[in-house]
């Protein structure tokens, strides 16, 4: 059966929520055929992972009274079935995720929100007695951490680590890159700028020039932001 012959089946869960375990029943294959693809890194290595994933898939597709199916039969024009099926357990596979512990996206004693390096540099005021040093290690410690863990994965696993860190970390697969390719440029001009350190200084130092030191700094802000960044 094709994905887009389910339509008369998503359509009758709209007029008769007893159609929903035929729904399902058809639905099954392809879920977990999806599932199946899906960039979890390790995850990919558990014979359960598939339909773990599949499992929210149909409970998101089964909340509040199947309101997502209502909402996809009412869409006009109708979507392409099997795209629209991608992206709800791409969704899902992100959740499972980021429900096992060496993939939470921040560590328990890690920042919880974004923090500007112009926030943490020597001359910058502290808002406590030991809060901007609390800050800096916070930070710095971070930064190393994702810097060696995406050296070992990319090592371990070579292109799908840009994409299970990406989904782990809530950053983009460039900057996950971005990691593995210059780490130790991030982590020398990191210590600098907290250090108080002029950027014209820093490439001096580094031997690098100073656009590159500018990259640098906007590239670290853009990963703090990205990584730590409130929800809206």
């Amino acid at each position: 059966m094709s994905v887009d012959a389910l339509w008369p089946l998503f359509r009758e869960v709209t007029r008769d929520a007893a159609g929903w375990p035929a729904l399902l029943a058809a639905l099954e294959p392809e879920v977990i055929a999806l599932a199946r693809r899906q960039p979890i890194g390790r995850l990919r290595d558990r014979e359960d992972s598939p339909r773990e994933i599949a499992a929210r898939v149909f409970a998101r597709l089964h909340a509040r009274d199947h309101a997502a199916i209502h909402k996809l039969c009412a869409l006009e024009p109708p979507p392409e079935l099997r795209a629209w099926l991608r992206v709800l357990v791409r969704r899902s596979a992100i959740d499972y995720l980021r429900e096992h512990d060496e993939f939470q996206r921040a560590t328990a004693s890690g920042p919880d929100r974004w923090i500007s390096l112009a926030t943490l540099t020597s001359g910058a005021p502290a808002q406590g007695p030991s809060s901007l040093a609390e800050k800096r290690t916070l930070v710095v410690g971070e930064i190393r951490a994702m810097v060696a863990r995406a050296v070992a994965e990319f090592s371990a696993h070579g292109d799908v680590a840009y994409g299970t860190l990406a989904l782990a970390w809530g950053v983009s697969r460039l900057q996950v890159r971005r990691l593995v390719a210059h780490g130790a440029r991030f982590l020398a001009v990191l210590d600098a700028v907290i250090a108080g350190h002029a950027q014209a200084e820093i490439a001096a130092r580094l031997a690098i020039t100073r656009r590159e030191v500018e990259l640098t700094v906007r590239h670290l802000e853009d990963l703090l932001q990205a990584r730590f960044a409130e929800p809206p």
